[in-house]
């Protein structure tokens, strides 16, 4: 719990004795007020700010302005609920260190949704071994990154009667779902530099 001392008493107090002894009709403690009330309020914004900043309390317009402002990034899916935006938040730094690694794409894509696996090793046929990593290796290398399929994507608090929605503030599309498209551009924030992502959807059994 946070204490706030009371500016204006503080300071006011703690004037030399002849200035208070002479204002009899509070005129300097009046005069003093509104910068004193500005000093209260930057009291109040220091003590608060850690809910700001922490991941379990942070408000959604924080989250966009701190992911947008420090690591350009400002787009999410029209399902994604506060809670997700406060997972993307608490790991970003993570999936930024993680970026371009079969670990990072897999976890990155979890983020969103999507489950995904990653094949980044030598591809091998009959006795001969593709896409080496050795010096022998002038061009590109492939990551194949399989696509299983997903479910739709709806708010975590959506409640369903027959066919009627509660408690929404707007009409839901339970088909809502991450989009081909959609992956690409994700995908395209975890490319290495001088090498090829080949994605393959796989088909439910």
């Amino acid at each position: 719990m946070s204490v706030f001392i009371n500016n204006l008493e503080f300071f006011y107090s703690n004037l030399p004795e002849r200035y208070i002894a002479a204002d009899e009709f509070l005129f300097l403690k009046r005069f003093m007020s509104p910068f004193c009330q500005e000093l209260d309020n930057y009291d109040f914004i220091f003590a608060e700010f850690h809910k700001s900043i922490n991941p379990d309390t942070a408000t959604e317009e924080f989250l966009n302005y701190f992911l947008y402002s420090f690591f350009g990034w400002g787009w999410f899916p029209g399902w994604f609920t506060l809670e997700r935006k406060r997972s993307f938040y608490r790991n970003v730094a993570t999936h930024y260190a993680r970026r371009g690694t079969a670990r990072g794409i897999v976890e990155f894509l979890a983020e969103f949704g999507v489950t995904a696996r990653v094949i980044n090793r030598a591809l091998y046929y009959d006795n001969m071994i593709l896409e080496n990593s050795s010096w022998a290796i002038s061009g590109p290398l492939y990551v194949v990154i399989q696509i299983f399929p997903m479910v739709a994507g709806v708010p975590e608090n959506l409640n369903y009667y027959d066919e009627f929605l509660f408690d929404q503030d707007i009409a839901i599309d339970p088909q809502l779902q991450i989009t081909k498209l959609d992956i690409d551009e994700l995908l395209r924030f975890q490319q290495p530099l001088g090498q090829h992502f080949i994605i393959e959807e796989k088909v439910a059994a």
